[in-house]
C-alpha cells in the first residue's frame, strides 16, 4: 500500500469501521497457515539435501514490513554434485510452499463463501487494493467468491473479508513467488545460476534487482514488497554460492522447463490486476 492509502486505512481502525476482534479467535489458524507453509519449503529442501548428500544450515528468516515474514532462505554448507542438483534444491523448497499456499487458499475461499454473516465479521478484512496487487490471487478470488467482487470505486479504502486459511494462502504463495526472483543466493539466485551460469547469473541478478527499486520508486509495486525484498536480498544474500562439484554439464530440458512454468506463475503471483 501507498503512504496515503495506509493513513487511510487505519484511520478506518481508529474509527471502528474495520474491526479486528477476530485476532481472538482466529489468530491460530491465520499462524498455523503461514507456518504450514513455511515447513512444507523447508522440507521440500531438506528431501533434496537428504536425496543429493548436500550440508545445509539452518534456515535464515526473511523480515517483512508488510507479511512480517518474506520466508526463509536455506544456506548450502556443502558443494552439489552438478547444477542439476543445484536446480533442484533451490526449486524443491519454493515449489513445495506454493502447492501448500495455493492449497490454503483454495480451503480459505471456500470456507469463505459457505460463512454466514456472523462468522464472516470475525474474519480478517484485507483492502481490495492488497488483494488486487496479485493477478493470480485476484483472479482466483473472483473465480470462488464472484466476479466482480474485487471491483471498487475505492480499493484502497474498502476491505473484503477473507477466512484466516485464505489469507494465509495468499501470503505464502507471494512469499514463494518471491524466493523465485533471480537475487543474489537465494532460490531465485540459485535457479538463475543453474540456467545461466556464474557470468550471466550475475547479469540477470542485476538488472531483477534494478527492475525491482525502480519498481518501488515509481509507484509500480504499492505494497512496497519487491523494494523490500531486493533491499534485503542486496544486503544479506549477496554473497557468492558454493560451486557444484561438476558445474560443466548443462541443465537437463525437462528442468529448463520447469523453470519457465515457474517464471509465468510467478509473473502472475507479482503483477497486479489490470
Amino acid at each position: 500500500l501507498n503512504v496515503k492509502a495506509v493513513h487511510q486505512f487505519y484511520a478506518q481502525v481508529d474509527a471502528g469501521v474495520v474491526d479486528f476482534s477476530w485476532l481472538e479467535t482466529m489468530a491460530f489458524p491465520l499462524f498455523g497457515g503461514l507456518m504450514a507453509v513455511q515447513l512444507a519449503h523447508e522440507i521440500g529442501h531438506r528431501i533434496i539435501a537428504l536425496k543429493d548428500k548436500i550440508d545445509v544450515g539452518l534456515p535464515t528468516f526473511v523480515p517483512s514490513l508488510q507479511l512480517g515474514l518474506t520466508g526463509a532462505i536455506t544456506p548450502i554448507k556443502s558443494p552439489p554434485k552438478n547444477i542439476n542438483s543445484l536446480f533442484d534444491f533451490a526449486v524443491a523448497g519454493p515449489l513445495a510452499g506454493l502447492v501448500a499456499s495455493f492449497a490454503l487458499l483454495v480451503v480459505g475461499l471456500e470456507s469463505t463463501l459457505y460463512s454466514d454473516a456472523a462468522a464472516l465479521a470475525q474474519f480478517p478484512n484485507l483492502p481490495i487494493s492488497f488483494v488486487r496487487s496479485s493477478s493470480l490471487v485476484g483472479g482466483i478470488v473472483q473465480g470462488l467468491l464472484g466476479d466482480g467482487i474485487l471491483l471498487t470505486p475505492n480499493p484502497a479504502l474498502d476491505t473484503i473479508a477473507l477466512h484466516p486459511l485464505a489469507v494465509a494462502g495468499f501470503a505464502g504463495l507471494m512469499i514463494n513467488s518471491l524466493s523465485l526472483l533471480p537475487l543474489g543466493n537465494t532460490d531465485g539466485g540459485r535457479v538463475c545460476q543453474a540456467l545461466f551460469g556464474r557470468s550471466w547469473s550475475r547479469i540477470v541478478t542485476t538488472f531483477t534487482s534494478l527492475f525491482m527499486v525502480l519498481a518501488g520508486v515509481f509507484g509500480l509495486d504499492d505494497a512496497n514488497l519487491l523494494l523490500w525484498y531486493s533491499f534485503y536480498a542486496s544486503i544479506w544474500q549477496r554473497e557468492t554460492e558454493v560451486p557444484c562439484r561438476n558445474e560443466i554439464d548443462d541443465l537437463s530440458t525437462e528442468r529448463g522447463l520447469v523453470s519457465i512454468a515457474l517464471f509465468v506463475l510467478v509473473m502472475l503471483t507479482l503483477i497486479p490486476m489490470p
